[in-house]
């Protein structure tokens, strides 16, 4: 999971007249409300009065970027580094925008450079962190999430991170072990559950790949709580996707048996054919 929040304040100083300054804080809160519409015309209209001003270059370049036009994007952010080589937060979104384009060799490159010159927060660290995990290079994305986390202790997309490597390896104790700090025993099942449902609830087409991962994820929250009734009757869900039929049907059964109140809602597609 991609992260694309900052802390603007800490890094941007105000420039230019009383119209820049108005102009900058309309996209500042254009930035703060998702208005990515809104933020591209504003941000091209700051560029025409203010075209050696940084911040005009870097909002159009930051919507464009969340609307999905990267090549565009690309070129905006780099000229507000142009006028502003210093500016972190230009080198962050080029980093989003190039993880976006799966071109993770140029996102690592911006995101160290935000590093070095003094950006040092969660959002930064974890997404650094999934660049490396993309590259497959574990460690490296492991110290990316402990250095978020030693930012913020509770930071969960971090410690999930830790979490999905560990369970990619079956090591399913220390997996655990990444959540459980701030993420008490009676809640980590219902979690594990919400985080495999993000997998295959909702998605157009299945992916067998995903499934499989949920398919861990539910079997590990049930290992924590072999009674938790809603991760069986998802868990037989995966399964009729996975044509494991025999699995399915003992898992139904075990979630009706923990909770009749599910067969109220039982709408396997498996019985639709």
């Amino acid at each position: 999971m991609l992260t694309d929040k900052q802390d603007y304040e800490k890094y941007q100083t105000l420039s230019g007249g009383s119209l820049y300054i108005e102009l900058k804080s309309t996209l500042k809160l254009f930035i703060k409300e998702k208005k990515w519409l809104s933020l591209k015309e504003v941000a091209r209209n700051t560029i025409t009065l203010f075209p050696e001003e940084d911040f005009g270059w870097f909002a159009v370049g930051m919507a464009l970027s969340r609307l999905g036009e990267y090549k565009a994007a690309v070129i905006n952010l780099r000229k507000a580094l142009y006028l502003n080589p210093s500016m972190v937060s230009a080198d962050y979104q080029l980093g989003i925008t190039f993880y976006r384009q799966r071109n993770y060799l140029k996102a690592i490159q911006h995101y160290k450079a935000a590093l070095t010159n003094g950006m040092n927060t969660k959002y930064l660290h974890y997404n650094l962190g999934n660049v490396w995990y993309k590259l497959n290079h574990n460690e490296a994305a492991i110290q990316c999430y402990n250095n978020s986390l030693n930012e913020c202790s509770c930071f969960t997309p971090a410690a999930y991170g830790l979490f999905r490597i560990y369970f990619d390896k079956n090591n399913y104790q220390k997996a655990v072990s990444s959540l459980s700090s701030f993420i008490s025993d009676g809640k980590l099942p219902i979690y594990l559950l919400s985080r495999a449902k993000l997998l295959y609830r909702n998605e157009s087409e299945i992916n067998p790949y995903n499934l499989r991962k949920a398919l861990k994820l539910l079997s590990c929250a049930i290992d924590l709580d072999d009674s938790f009734a809603l991760a069986y009757y998802e868990r037989a869900f995966v399964k009729s996707k996975l044509g494991d039929l025999e699995g399915f049907f003992r898992d139904r059964t075990t979630a009706f048996q923990l909770n009749a109140e599910l067969r109220k809602g039982h709408t396997f597609e498996l019985f639709s054919a």
